[in-house]
């Protein structure tokens, strides 16, 4: 998963686009991409939570690593998705309003461009933490792994269940939540 990071990181960093049409037609596939580097994240880290590596010591730091690339990854998409809400649009005006010339066109596009690299930057910036953050766990879960094989330390099944809490219930909106501050 590291080097789909690196990749989309690399596309998203030497992306040229012309703000408008251009832009939605770059951007969209990317932000497609992010999303769905985002759901492999969680999806892995559901069954690295649900398996039996979950039992070995130092586990913890793992599914906590993973689930900062799923958080990185979810940040990326989102600046992604705001380069899209910065875009210009060239849509007509409503009925009774002037159209755009092209001094106002200009000055919109020029208004959008800094805003939506400023998005594009973010974006880049999350999914490099993404990259760094797959790297370190492969390498973190190695070693756990080998550390694992060569004692007899760690969880075992017979240990009991992992949490001694339940399920988190949040409070439903008429419920109270608690003395007023």
């Amino acid at each position: 998963m590291a080097y789909d990071f690196e990749a989309i990181k690399a596309r998203v960093r030497d992306i040229s686009y012309t703000p408008g049409t251009d832009a939605l037609h770059h951007i969209s596939p990317l932000l497609l991409q992010a999303q769905d580097l985002t759901a492999t994240a969680l999806v892995r880290l559901t069954a690295l939570n649900n398996s039996t590596y979950t039992n070995i010591a130092g586990s913890r730091a793992g599914l906590e690593l993973l689930a900062s690339v799923v958080s990185s990854s979810s940040l990326a998409g989102t600046d992604l998705a705001h380069v899209v809400l910065a875009n210009p649009y060239e849509g007509a005006q409503f009925a009774g309003y002037p159209a755009d010339n092209e001094a106002v066109r200009t000055v919109r596009h020029a208004e959008a461009i800094p805003q939506m690299n400023g998005h594009l930057d973010d974006a880049v910036h999350q999914l490099d933490l993404c990259a760094i953050g797959c790297h370190y766990l492969a390498h973190g879960i190695s070693e756990d792994l080998a550390r694992a094989g060569g004692q007899a330390g760690g969880r075992t099944a017979d240990d009991g269940p992992r949490s001694d809490s339940g399920p988190v219930r949040r409070p439903h909106r008429t419920e109270q939540r608690g003395p007023p501050v």
